[in-house]
C-alpha cells in the first residue's frame, strides 16, 4: 500500500495531473455538515463560559464553500474572513448553502449528530437545537429579511462592505492564498476557529502565533483536530511509522497532506502563542500500531498522544495590559 501511496506522489510531478489536485475537500459543501460543525463550536463556548455572540470571525481552510462563514453571520456575526491555501469555494455554491442554512435556523432544526455525521467533532452532551445560545430574540434579529439579503449580497461581492436596512455593516473576505500574517489586523477577530484543518498545516507555530495576533483581548480561539492517516495506511494511526524521506515522496507536490504532528505539539503552541486553554477534549483509541513500528522521531511520542484520535481545543486570550 505504501508503495501505491509513494507512485501517487510520484504522478503529482507530471504537470497534466498536478493541476488535478486540490479539486475538493469534503464537507462544507453541505448544508447540514457546516450548520453542525458551528453550532457545535458556538455551544462548546457556551458550555465553557466563553463569549457566544462574535462578531468578527476568521476561519482556517473553510474549503469547498463558506457555508460554516455564512453561519457564523446568519447567528450574528457582522464580518468573516475565511483564509485557505487553494481556492474551492464559488459563488453559487454560498449562495445554495445559504438558503439552506437559513431553513435550517428558521426551523431549529435539532444539531446534525454521530448517527448522520460520524466523524465530525466535537461531541456534544445534547445535539437538540441550542436555544440557550440562540435565544428567539437572537434570531429574530439575525434572520430578518434585510439582513439575509444583505449576507446574499455580501457573498455575490466578496470584499465589499454591504450595509442593512439597520445599517449594520456585512462584510465578507476570503483570502487565497495566505501566508502573511498581514493579511488581518492585528487585535481585530473575536473569534478564530479551525475543523479538521490544523493537522494539514505546514508552518504551525507561524500559524499559530498569527491566529492569537489576529484575537481581541477576550477573543477566542476553537480548533478541532485529528490525527488519522486519511486513508495512507492501513492503521488510523499508521503514518507516524513512515520515515521522513518516504513521506515526502508520498506527499509529491500537493499544496497540503498531514504535518504529522501529535496533540501535544497543537497544545504547546498554542499556550506559547498566548493564548490560555480552557477546552481540552481528547478522543482516544487505541494504537494499531507497535511503538517498535514507529518512525524514528516518532518512538518518543508519549503513550498519550499515539492513542490521541482527535482533539478539541478552545482558548481565550486574556486582557494584557
Amino acid at each position: 500500500m505504501i508503495l501505491m501511496r509513494v507512485a501517487r506522489g510520484l504522478l503529482t510531478y507530471v504537470p497534466a495531473i498536478e493541476k488535478r489536485i486540490g479539486v475538493s475537500t469534503g464537507g462544507t459543501d453541505s448544508a447540514r455538515y457546516c450548520y453542525s460543525v458551528w453550532l457545535r463550536h458556538l455551544a462548546m463556548a457556551h458550555a465553557s463560559q466563553l463569549p457566544d455572540a462574535p462578531r468578527v470571525i476568521a476561519e482556517l481552510g473553510p474549503g469547498d464553500s463558506l457555508g460554516i462563514g455564512v453561519m457564523s453571520l446568519l447567528t450574528g456575526a457582522s464580518q468573516y474572513v475565511g483564509l485557505d491555501v487553494v481556492q474551492y469555494a464559488d459563488t453559487s455554491r454560498n449562495l445554495s448553502l445559504l438558503d439552506d442554512l437559513v431553513e435550517l435556523l428558521r426551523t431549529r432544526a435539532p444539531i446534525p449528530d454521530a448517527t448522520e455525521f460520524p466523524e465530525v467533532k466535537p461531541y456534544l452532551s445534547s445535539y437538540a437545537f441550542p436555544s440557550r445560545v440562540l435565544s428567539e430574540e437572537r434570531l429574530a434579529r439575525c434572520l430578518a429579511a434585510s439582513r439575509v439579503a444583505a449576507i446574499r449580497r455580501a457573498l455575490e461581492h466578496i470584499g465589499e462592505p454591504v450595509r442593512t436596512e439597520g445599517g449594520e455593516e456585512i462584510r465578507i473576505m476570503y483570502r487565497v492564498p495566505w501566508f502573511d500574517p498581514a493579511v488581518i489586523q492585528r487585535g481585530s477577530i473575536d473569534m478564530v476557529y479551525s475543523q479538521a484543518v490544523l493537522e494539514h498545516v505546514d508552518d504551525l507555530a507561524t500559524t499559530y502565533t498569527a491566529l492569537t495576533a489576529w484575537l481581541k483581548p477576550g477573543g477566542v480561539a476553537s480548533h478541532q483536530i485529528g490525527f488519522v492517516s486519511h486513508g495512507i495506511t492501513p492503521e488510523w494511526n499508521g503514518h507516524w511509522t513512515i520515515s521522513d524521506p518516504v513521506w515526502k515522496l508520498i506527499r509529491g507536490r500537493r499544496p497540503y497532506l498531514l504535518n504529522r504532528e501529535p496533540a501535544s505539539t497543537h497544545v504547546r503552541m498554542l499556550r506559547e502563542s498566548g493564548l490560555e486553554i480552557v477546552k481540552e477534549e481528547r478522543v482516544h483509541k487505541p494504537s494499531d500500531v507497535a511503538r517498535s513500528r514507529l518512525a524514528p522521531r516518532f518512538r518518543s511520542m508519549s503513550e498519550e498522544d499515539l492513542t490521541t484520535k482527535a482533539i478539541f481545543l478552545q482558548a481565550i486570550k486574556r486582557n494584557t495590559k
